[in-house]
């Protein structure tokens, strides 16, 4: 659930594993698009100020993957991560 995200060691991290076409897979995926959401919604991170996501900040974005990256192992590409983020 999401709400354990919160409760893990700082030096745990959910593993999220890939398919062959690099996308993430299984239950943990499914925790990961659940956090990605949450992070879309921050305003203070990703603000909906802009006309298009490709012209956010790259600081923003990097913000929003390193924050990510405290909690989840991940397999996939960081394009990957930035790219479910926006639209």
């Amino acid at each position: 659930m999401l709400k354990d995200l919160y409760d893990l060691d700082p030096v745990e991290h959910v593993k999220v594993g890939r398919n062959s076409h690099g996308q993430p897979v299984g239950s943990e995926a499914r925790l990961l698009a659940g956090y990605l959401g949450i992070l879309a919604r921050n305003a203070n991170m990703l603000p909906i100020n802009y006309e298009s996501w490709h012209h956010m900040p790259d600081s923003n974005k990097n913000q929003a993957l390193a924050n990510i990256k405290e909690r989840f192992a991940l397999e996939v590409s960081d394009d990957h991560i930035k790219k479910a983020l926006g639209p």
